[in-house]
Order: C-alpha cells, then structure tokens, then sequence
C-alpha cells in the first residue's frame, strides 16, 4: 500500500494521518498534562504512570487537547513537533518528504491535572499531479489534481480528559477549507472524532476509534482500534480502522507511526 497514497486519499476525500504521546500525567493536582516525565536511564524504560497523547492516530480530524511540555520535542514518522510553553509547533514528517509542506499551531486553552483543551490550526500545501508521487500503484487514491496545487487549512477544537488514571478520553470538532486555483476543489466541510484510551500498564494502551467527516460535501465514518507504546525516549502506535463512505462502499485502513521522544 502507498503510504503516501493511503494520507492523500483520507486528507483530500476528507479523510486523514497520525500519534505520538507527551508527558505522562500526574495525581499531583499542581501537575498538569504538561509536566515533566519521570527520566529514565534507557531509551527502552518504561514510564512509572499512564502517559497522556498529544496527537491521534487517524490522520487530520483526530486531536488531542494536551500539548508537549515546555522545551520537548518529538521526531516521527507522521508528526515532529517541539513544546514552547502553551504553545507547540510541529508538521507531518512523511507529507513533506513526498512534497506536501505542511506546518501546524497548537495553542493550549486550559490545562489541568484531568481535563485539558486546545486548538489547532493547520496548513497543507498539497502540489499538483500528487497523486504521482506515492510509492507503488497499489490502493492510489481516486483523487486527482493534474491541474493546480491545492491547499488545505484545517481548524480544530479539542478536548481531553482523563476519567481514571488508566482511561483517557480524547474528543475534537474540525472544520476543513480547501482553496485553488481550480474551483472544482473549493470548499468547506467539518467533522467529529473521538479516541478512548485504556492502559494495561503506564507504558502499553490500546485505543478505540470512531468518527464522522466531510460533512456535507461527502460525508464517511470510521471505527477502529489501535494500540500503543511508550517509553523513555520511544512511542510506536499501530492500528486499523473501517471506513464508511457513501454509496455503502467502505474501505480498510491500517495506521502506524513512530518517532523518538527528546523529553
């Protein structure tokens, strides 16, 4: 399968990539999602609590409200970003390898040991003939552009909270506009998504994915599971998730990412 392929259909048919974790979470009610991990001597240690995610794994709709902490960085296959305060900055590593720049603002709205929100605003400058630049020709997506480049400006408003130590909710609302110089690709479309989090130790979890996108202009469901791991300086997720579009046609997904955290 085309990874390359496999982003660009969910991004530009309304779909989406992508995870990575930040520090883990505290019952100390003066510590907030934001604050520091316990350090570990190995890349491999695990952490000693459940870590809280600052980024979904299905790729564009889904976002978390927690943001990395203030001087931490993470490099990955779908996401690097840096923490500055209330405040990251990040990209898709992947999308820009294959030409599609792209850049994202996380802005921290309230922060607190069990619930966190924030918004983010993204940008995505997808070339024109994308479609040609996949790895392979199995699963190309049905979208074209041969004519112009298209840009992607998506905003979202998330929220994350931490019903027990073990289980975490994260929920966003985005809204999707698309500009070109090609009228064809104008236009407007918003969508829900929603992971819960359970953790069988602080460093291992498994996530339940679901969510609706591209309403109105072509609206598609999806319901998934992933799992993840985290430890001192690594994060791998991987998953699959069904996904639903009109016409009752539906269509397999499969989800990873890994990257190295810089705490």
């Amino acid at each position: 399968m085309s990874l390359f392929a496999l982003t660009l259909a969910a991004v530009l048919a309304n779909e989406p990539p992508a995870l990575e974790t930040t520090r883990v979470a505290s019952d100390d009610p003066s510590t907030t999602v934001h604050a520091a991990a316990t350090d570990a001597p190995t890349a491999t240690s695990a952490p000693t609590q459940p870590f809280v995610a600052v980024d979904g794994l299905y790729p564009l709709w889904e976002q978390t409200g927690a943001l990395d902490a203030a001087g931490a960085a993470r490099v990955g296959w779908t996401h690097a970003a840096v923490g500055l305060g209330p405040v990251s900055i990040g990209t898709q590593s992947f999308l820009d390898l294959f030409g599609t720049a792209n850049a994202a603002l996380k802005l921290s709205l309230h922060h607190g040991p069990r619930v966190s929100a924030a918004l983010v605003l993204g940008g995505y400058r997808v070339p024109t003939a994308a479609e040609a630049r996949g790895i392979g020709s199995v699963n190309m997506p049905t979208f074209t552009n041969p004519f112009a480049p298209v840009w992607l400006v998506p905003v979202s408003g998330a929220l994350t909270t931490v019903v027990t130590p073990n289980l975490h909710l994260h929920v966003s609302a985005t809204a999707l506009a698309t500009r070109s110089s090609e009228a064809a690709y104008d236009g407007v479309s918003g969508g829900l998504a929603a992971f819960a989090e359970w953790f069988a130790s602080p460093s291992r979890s498994v996530r339940l994915h679901a969510g609706a996108e591209g309403w109105p202009t072509w609206t598609q469901e999806h319901v998934g599971m992933s799992f993840a791991w985290r430890f001192a300086h690594v994060a791998l997720a991987g998953g699959y998730v069904r996904r639903f579009s009109p016409g009752g046609t539906t269509a397999n997904v499969l989800l990873w990412d890994a990257g190295l955290l810089f705490p």
